[in-house]
């Protein structure tokens, strides 16, 4: 029977309202909204809410357009410049954890439980080192290392792109009836750096002419949506052709958001209009909200019930979460050794899985891959209980008013000297504009406890030996939205923020 217009607004009404009452539950309680969305799905299986037919109809449909949406949103969030300095230590973290992780648990369910090869990869690359940045918001509320939070903020960047890849791969390969032998590896290696070239080069090309689209048309009233469309349009498009739609919105997202350090070097001026940008991220976050929400209350709606009355899916799920609890501890010590050991506990919690696992999980329920039945349960299990480390594991690390006292700024003269020769292009009115829209943007995402600490430092060019001071635990906040505003800010101002949040940045994570 065809999905009525009635039923098809009643689930998304009823989604909507779930997620808004789980992101309540994470911004004022420190609850992960994914426990909450989770037991709403198996609450509303149970009573038998909402009908599974209208439920079941939406996911083939929102399953790609959150896949193409999800990675374009990991192309528009990475800066290069920072994978390739600071994101260096996440990257190697993140690389060990997913490795080993993937391969134990291959090892234990194929050797140990006797699942088939093809099974056992798709469950390692379901659950195999994500980590969420569902779980990050809330933690940069408790945490003053700001240098911790974005660093594990790139990690999970990073591990959802390979996770994805990897996952698009094994499916590719198990469409093609591809044994996983010898000759069956070659097709489908072969099949991959095929759909890879096609996709990459496609991408930098349409990327590149989509920046050259909104340098014209960028400041047009809702062009971002058009911006959306076009991601969608070239997703399809490219997949027509043979080509990865996954790689080429990826390269899309990752010109857009790297276009002024690629064209620097080039001589080529034409930046990307700030205000597009922003635009752009704002409503990749609102269409992340509901996708996200639903797919992670798809999970618990699609779990057999039966299923969880049943002590092996326990073991199997205890199991894999035994494996990354060890893998999170090695990867860390072997990275991070240098940092104090409170830092390296934090990053070991931060281990919470989301959309990235419920997204492939779900999307393998709506190819009809077997055994999908058998995984689905177990990456729900994996997401509750990492989710539950995560959250139980800073409030037990970190106290609300950590690092509320006043921190003198020493290093206070490299930024002088830094802004010192551009002080005469400063407007001081546009500069303190900006300082105040700074500011209050940091009280909004400060929690109640921090807010009356925040106050972005305002330095007197003209006095000697300046001091100034800025509560620690405001620091986050600060940087947070000076990067979410400097795009906007004319040359001078960006560069006093740049230098700004540089400096304030390294006195969070020293």
């Amino acid at each position: 029977m065809p999905l009525s217009a009635e039923t098809f607004l009643l689930v998304v009404s009823a989604i909507i309202f779930i997620g808004f009452v789980g992101n309540i539950l994470l911004s004022k309680k420190g609850i992960p909204q994914t426990l909450f969305l989770i037991a709403a799905g198996v609450a509303t299986q149970w009573f038998r809410v909402l009908p599974p037919t209208a439920v079941n109809a939406m996911l083939p449909i929102l399953s790609q357009v959150t896949l193409a949406m999800v990675v374009f949103d990991i192309g528009v969030s990475m800066k290069l410049r920072d994978v390739l300095t600071e994101g260096r230590s996440a990257i190697a973290r993140s690389t060990i954890y997913m490795v080993l992780s993937i391969l134990l648990s291959v090892v234990l369910f194929t050797a140990v439980l006797h699942w088939d090869l093809y099974q056992s990869l798709f469950l390692g690359s379901i659950v195999g080192g994500e980590v969420s940045m569902i779980i990050v918001p809330y933690l940069a509320k408790r945490i003053s290392q700001y240098g911790i939070v974005s660093n594990v903020a790139l990690e999970s960047v990073f591990d959802s792109l390979v996770l994805i890849i990897l996952f698009t791969v094994l499916l590719n390969g198990y469409n093609q009836n591809a044994p996983l032998d010898l000759a069956g590896l070659s097709v489908i290696s072969t099949s991959f750096f095929e759909q890879l070239s096609i996709g990459l080069v496609g991408g930098v090309l349409l990327g590149l002419a989509w920046v050259r689209v909104t340098k014209s048309f960028g400041n047009q009233d809702y062009f971002y949506v058009v911006t959306v469309g076009y991601v969608l349009l070239t997703y399809i498009a490219i997949g027509q052709i043979g080509g990865s739609g996954v790689i080429t919105v990826l390269a899309i997202g990752l010109v857009m958001k790297n276009f002024s350090d690629i064209s620097s070097p080039l001589g080529i001026t034409m930046d990307m209009p700030a205000v597009s940008m922003n635009y752009i991220s704002a409503f990749q976050s609102e269409i992340s909200f509901f996708l996200r929400t639903f797919f992670l209350f798809f999970m618990g709606f699609s779990i057999p019930l039966g299923v969880l009355s049943t002590p092996p899916v326990y073991f199997e799920s205890f199991a894999v979460v035994g494996i990354l609890v060890v893998v999170r501890y090695l990867s860390t010590e072997a990275v991070d050794a240098k940092k104090s050991p409170k830092d390296r506990k934090l990053i070991m919690v931060m281990m919470a899985q989301g959309l990235t696992p419920a997204l492939l999980a779900t999307t393998l329920v709506a190819d009809s891959v077997v055994g999908s039945a058998e995984i689905l349960p177990i990456a729900a299990l994996v997401i509750v209980a990492t989710n539950i480390i995560s959250a139980a594991g800073v409030s037990l690390l970190v106290r609300p008013d950590d690092g509320a006292e006043l921190q003198s700024l020493p290093a206070i003269e490299p930024l002088i000297k830094e802004v010192s020769g551009m002080v005469e292009g400063l407007d001081p009115g546009e500069l303190e504009k900006w300082t105040k829209k700074v500011e209050d943007e940091a009280r909004e995402l400060a929690p109640e406890e921090v807010k009356g600490r925040v106050k972005v430092p305002r330095i007197e060019f003209g006095q000697k030996n300046p001091r100034v001071e800025v509560s620690r635990s405001a620091i986050p906040f600060i940087v947070r939205a000076i990067r979410k505003n400097v795009g906007g800010m004319p040359q001078g101002t960006k560069s006093y923020f740049q230098a700004l949040d540089d400096l304030l940045s390294k006195q969070a994570s020293g």
